[in-house]
């Protein structure tokens, strides 16, 4: 291999563990709180904020240790003093490890393993590859799948709840005010309001056939959340879909003509809708630059065209629109209904908004 790959294989694994020496009226850190700084990441650790002077200062101390990656040893017991703001702080390494995270990339790929066995096919797990860089080894090195038979109420409307889930097998019907808002399948979350500091939840669980779960308390997805942007992000995200989905639910009545104007829903809340109610046929869309179609087999996007555009990249174009007119037409040709899905229905759905908020971010 390369110098250069052999540098970028130690960098994308190196783990340093830092310890506060010293605070002199520092408004976040005292002696003695440990700090975590890895290729990818930086965070302070036991759910405290990670503070940006001092996240800057890292950007820093990553450079001079891209070129001091031969040796192990810290850096001969010299602390470093962040920049300042208010107060100050010094800290030295109490610990560097430039092995493999094996132990977070074991936990993963365990779990993975498992829903892939229980369910008969790989399952993707947007949560999981949110965690990959945080702290997962804290939270489910030690998991236990917890048996849920069919018909079990895993949360109840209106009722407090104190556990974030994460489905491993089985599936699981989300309502509110006994109407279907979705169908939770293997590698998705629920209970993530709850975790947020909502008193009471949205929306009722129920197990549709006999299913396995995880279980984090609120408090360690708490500690996540503090420590980890990444995964505040993914939640933020799921919220906001699933929000949309409810709207969607209340806007749409699947039983009327399966036409109108796109200022009245979003062509997400459409693919939701059709996803949700496990619909086969062809939203067709017409834009002011030109008309559009998304294939649906069983509530899966099996494919979608927009001008030169085909398969994801005309669903994310197509996600991003909000005018124009909208009708859903039963029935697929032979070939979409042999085709392979375009992708798990949740993450393309979480890409596409993420494109979009990247083109918007672009127009500002």
């Amino acid at each position: 291999m390369p110098a250069e790959g052999v540098e970028s294989l130690l960098m994308s694994t190196l783990r340093t563990i830092f310890e506060v020496n010293e605070s002199i009226n520092c408004p976040l850190y005292s002696r003695g709180d440990q700090l975590s700084l890895t290729a990818r990441c930086c965070s302070a650790r036991d759910g405290k904020e990670m503070c940006l002077v001092l996240a800057r200062d890292f950007m820093n101390i990553l450079v001079m240790m891209q070129g001091k990656l031969g040796g192990d040893q810290p850096r001969d017991g010299k602390p470093f003093n962040c920049s300042g703001c208010i107060g100050l702080i010094k800290f030295s390494e109490r610990f560097r490890n430039n092995e493999a995270d094996s132990k977070v990339e074991k936990t993963v790929s365990r779990l993975l393993q498992v829903m892939k066995e229980l369910n008969g096919r790989a399952v993707d797990c947007p949560f999981l590859e949110a965690l990959r860089a945080d702290r997962i080894d804290d939270i489910l090195d030690n998991f236990e799948p917890v048996p849920v038979p069919a018909g079990t109420v895993l949360i109840k409307q209106n009722r407090p709840s104190l556990k974030l889930y994460l489905i491993l097998s089985g599936r699981f019907v989300l309502e509110r005010n006994k109407e279907i808002v979705t169908i939770l399948n293997a590698g998705e979350i629920v209970g993530e309001m709850s975790c947020l500091g909502a008193v009471r939840t949205l929306w009722t669980v129920q197990a549709l056939e006999d299913g396995l779960v995880v279980d984090v308390t609120a408090q360690e997805f708490g500690h996540l959340l503090s420590s980890s942007a990444t995964v505040l992000i993914y939640i933020a995200k799921l919220l906001a879909i699933r929000l949309e989905l409810l709207n969607a639910v209340k806007l749409i009545d699947t039983s009327a003509s399966m036409s109108g104007s796109l200022e009245d829903i979003t062509p997400a809340e459409l693919c939701q809708v059709f996803h949700l109610h496990q619909k086969s046929g062809v939203l067709k869309l017409n834009f002011r630059d030109g008309d559009a179609s998304v294939a649906f087999r069983d509530g899966g996007i099996v494919n979608a065209s927009h001008k030169n555009l085909s398969g994801k990249n005309a669903l994310f174009t197509i996600l991003g629109k909000s005018s124009g007119s909208y009708r859903f037409v039963p029935g697929l040709s032979s070939q979409d209904q042999k085709a392979a899905e375009i992708g798990q229905f949740m993450m393309l759905l979480m890409e596409g908004v993420q494109k979009d908020d990247e083109r918007a971010d672009i127009k500002t």
